[in-house]
């Protein structure tokens, strides 16, 4: 961080939002600040703290879960909120992402606009169907699938809070994540939401992460459980579909071959979870 000059801490999202705006690509947002300790590109030359901004906290308001976008993701994880949310997915999730003390650190914010590709909570809030309020001048609210897909339509904008909504009455979740430590991002990970009524699945979202490309949703498996029944024959199906629905390629952490594999076991391994959470024998 040898090229900081102005370290500012803003009272206010209008405040800091002009901050950015103003200092271009000289000025550079800090959340937890994890990645800022990382790497800090040359260019940047002042840091705008967010921490004092009014953004740290889960509430539950009319059927929706809001996270402030300066909560943590410790925060988030042990927050009784979410623990109620969809029977405890959000922290059963968070709890297999990075390490505890990077987790105090980390904030929702701060790991939506990074946008990693190996990303665990990117996948897991497709499949939620969340929303991803941002300010840019206005507070505007952006479907994930948008936010994440498209990065020019949130460019300069402040991330300030993420909705979910209430799940459908016959719904839930799971995440698979395949890495090669306990605290090692994600070689390739995935998240499933089924929502089930009278045994057939009448919605399902699929993401998949860690390709090593940025997570994404998987129509064509979706597609595929929607109007039937989460039963052995329908997941080995979608099991089998997911390598070739599931675009994987090689880096230095896996070859494609293998992540391939991997596509298929994350896949039966979260509808099997889900149909096992309702009352299936799958």
């Amino acid at each position: 961080m040898t090229n900081v000059q102005r370290y500012l801490r803003p009272e206010s999202v209008e405040q800091a939002w002009a901050l950015i705006r103003d200092g271009k690509e000289a000025a550079r947002p800090v959340g937890g600040g994890v990645d800022a300790a990382l790497y800090m590109p040359p260019r940047v030359t002042t840091l705008v703290d967010l921490s004092d901004l009014p953004l740290r906290y889960i509430e539950a308001e009319a059927g929706v879960l809001r996270i402030g976008a300066g909560a943590t993701l410790t925060e988030l994880l042990e927050h009784g909120r979410a623990a109620e949310y969809l029977n405890g997915i959000i922290p059963e999730t968070l709890r297999r992402v990075a390490s505890p003390l990077l987790r105090n650190l980390a904030t929702v914010g701060g790991t939506l606009a990074s946008a990693h590709p190996w990303s665990d909570v990117i996948p897991l809030f497709l499949v939620l169907g969340a929303t991803v309020v941002v300010y840019d001048g206005a507070a505007r609210a952006v479907a994930i699938d948008e936010f994440i897909g498209d990065r020019r339509a949130v460019a300069g904008a402040l991330i300030t809070e993420v909705l979910l909504p209430s799940p459908a009455a016959g719904a839930a979740a799971a995440f698979e994540k395949f890495t090669r430590t306990g605290f090692d991002v994600a070689l390739l990970n995935c998240a499933c939401f089924v929502a089930i009524d009278d045994g057939v699945c009448r919605a399902v979202r699929l993401a998949a992460g860690g390709t090593p490309d940025m997570a994404k949703r998987v129509p064509a498996i979706e597609e595929q459980l929607v109007g039937g029944r989460l039963d052995d024959e329908a997941i080995t199906a979608a099991a089998a579909l997911a390598e070739e629905a599931i675009a994987v390629r090689s880096d230095r952490r896996a070859s494609g071959a293998y992540r391939r594999i991997l596509t298929s076991a994350g896949v039966r391994r979260c509808l099997r979870r889900i149909a096992a959470r309702q009352g299936g024998t799958a």
